[in-house]
């Protein structure tokens, strides 16, 4: 399959908070979840938008993954599942730097 700019950009920009989605992924303290998601929300919605208008390998597991963390970044009602799908994410982007 061929890799889109747009899909190609949302990679990037992925990769340019993977510590602090690494962090988030981690955490159990509410407050610093809250510090780290005013800090990695912009990126990851635009990495949403890039994913869904482009394409590459693996974008509907991705994209399902981008919506759920911009839907939890937004009201941040559930750090566990925040946690969760943080962790999916991370797993996702080390699959795309194997494959």
């Amino acid at each position: 399959m061929t890799t889109s700019k747009e899909y190609e950009m949302a990679i990037e920009l992925i990769k340019k908070i993977m510590p602090e989605i690494d962090q988030l992924a981690k955490t159990e303290d509410k407050a610093l979840a809250k510090k780290i998601v005013s800090t990695v929300r912009d990126p990851i919605t635009a990495a949403a938008y890039h994913v869904r208008v482009g394409s590459g390998p693996k974008k509907e597991e991705l994209l399902k993954v981008l919506n759920v963390l911009v839907s939890q970044m937004r009201d941040l009602s559930d750090i566990s599942l925040l946690k969760a799908y943080s962790k999916d994410l991370l797993s996702l982007m080390e699959e795309q730097k194997d494959g």
